[in-house]
């Protein structure tokens, strides 16, 4: 067994990133698509106290660019108002996994970026696996 710390960032966001969580894996070695879905069943095993924060985290850490472009051009960019249900694990892994393949957010592990969901790579005891969520730049 192999504990690995997952991190999720997000540029320009002060305390909404998802926690670190600690996944643990049978082996050293995983694909992309099994490491994002342990990592979101942790995330939200991590967030279950928080159910609104949770559900503005995992909304602005998975929304979709036309999601994005969609909402901006209505002026405002806003989360769902509605009371936040507690979210589906499969539904969140499902998202998450179109997030990846559409480059929403990029994955670094052993010391360089992942690109295919179904990559399998090697994970090293003590080496921090980034979730990074990608951010277009104004005018580009």
């Amino acid at each position: 067994m192999v504990d690995i710390e997952v991190r999720s960032r997000m540029p320009g966001t002060s305390g909404d990133d998802l926690p670190a969580v600690l996944v643990r894996l049978a082996e050293d070695r995983t694909t992309v698509r099994e490491l994002i879905r342990r990592t979101v069943e942790e995330q939200i095993r991590a967030l279950r106290a928080d159910t609104a924060r949770r559900r503005r985290i995992l909304d602005r850490q998975y929304l979709s660019g036309n999601d994005l472009r969609t909402q901006a051009r209505n002026g405002a960019i806003k989360m769902p108002p509605q009371a936040p249900a507690d979210p589906d694990v499969t539904t969140e892994v499902g998202r998450a996994h179109r997030a990846f393949s559409r480059g929403t957010f990029a994955i670094f592990a052993g010391g360089r970026q992942v690109v295919d969901l179904d990559e399998e790579f090697a994970l090293r005891l003590g080496e921090p696996v980034v979730f990074l969520r990608l951010v277009a730049l104004a005018g580009g």
